[in-house]
């Protein structure tokens, strides 16, 4: 009786415990929703608990074998040597090509910090586990973040109003199953400061789900998070 009490216990304590995951997804519709749902509101621990984090680790892990191969760009050109290969080039543009390029050097040197947010270098990325580095992996898409982030790399405080970047939301259009264990989610990011024509496109992308142990995950593809791309810090002070 006190052994089946024990088990009773424990079992109830793990169904209770924060952080497990006993909010598996029973389909496929609940799992999308639920990763776009935690994405957000930027949470990006559970956003990273929704993932395949086994897929995760391994792209984790050849991640940091190629950031440690990364090769020795050289010397890089000076504003003057800009200006005498192109003399009717502003001196103000040559400047903005020099950071551009330093930028881009720092960015290769180790880029680490570019993919994976508040990690300093690949050894500290090694150190983590596979659902912290996911969470990570996930805030340095995040514009906010970027745009901190790239200030920071040139040397320039963060503007005061990064706080009130608008951040797309994602909402969900529909999921197609392919086969069994394969699911595919269709889902929308509504922008409204956008300004683009609607035959521009690209606000509709693909996330694809698989079945891992009774639980629907999403997989962590390279084109599940979009990247923001190089902000444009040449109006800071330094």
């Amino acid at each position: 009786m006190i052994g089946r009490l024990l088990v009773a216990a424990v079992s109830l304590a793990l169904v209770a415990a924060p952080g497990t995951p006993a909010t598996a997804q029973s389909s496929p519709r609940e799992a999308a929703a639920g990763f776009l749902e935690a994405w957000n509101a930027r949470r990006w621990t559970e956003t990273a608990r929704l993932l395949d984090l086994d897929a995760f680790d391994r792209f984790r892990r050849d991640f940091i074998t190629r950031a440690r191969r990364q090769p020795d760009e050289g010397p890089q050109p000076s504003v003057e040597d800009i200006l005498r290969r192109t003399p009717d080039m502003p001196r103000e543009a040559a400047e903005y090509q020099i950071r551009m390029m330093r930028e881009q050097q720092r960015r290769y040197a180790d880029p680490t910090p570019f993919e994976f947010a508040r990690v300093s270098s690949a050894s500290a990325l090694r150190a983590l586990t596979a659902e912290e580095a996911a969470a990570r992996w996930l805030e340095s898409r995040d514009p906010r973040w970027q745009v901190r982030m790239q200030y920071e790399q040139a040397g320039c405080p963060p503007p005061a109003d990064v706080a009130d970047i608008p951040v797309p939301r994602r909402r969900l259009i529909g999921v197609v199953a392919d086969g069994d264990s394969t699911t595919y989610a269709l889902f929308k990011e509504d922008r409204g400061d956008d300004t683009a024509p609607a035959w521009v496109g690209g606000d509709v992308s693909i996330m694809e789900l698989t079945q891992r142990r009774s639980r629907w995950l999403i997989i962590p593809r390279a084109d599940l998070i979009p990247e923001v791309g190089t902000v444009d810090t040449s109006d800071c002070k330094k």
